[in-house]
């Protein structure tokens, strides 16, 4: 009766359909790893215009922008690495 009730249970094919869920869940991670690869490119970007228009525009210094470069590739390495981390 034990071995019945345990190959039932193993070709259930309510079982086999459960597994269905594990792809949303890998659909929706996928999903999250590139849009946070896309919002480092993103942050990315705009540190970099930002303090290259501070440089040409106002007549800052390299050094006077280095924190806005600085914090650009730190946000957008912080999110393109939690994005690898998600993959």
């Amino acid at each position: 009766m034990k071995k019945r009730l345990l190959s039932l249970i193993l070709i259930s094919p309510i079982f086999a359909f459960g597994a269905g869920g594990i792809d949303k869940v890998n659909t929706f991670m996928e999903n999250l790893s590139t849009a946070l690869y896309a919002l480092g490119a993103v942050l990315l970007t705009i540190a970099f215009m930002w303090g290259g228009s501070k440089i040409m525009f106002q007549g800052q210094t390299l050094r006077e922008v280095a924190p806005i470069f600085i914090g650009g590739v730190i946000f957008g390495s912080a999110s393109a690495i939690a994005g690898y981390i998600i993959t």
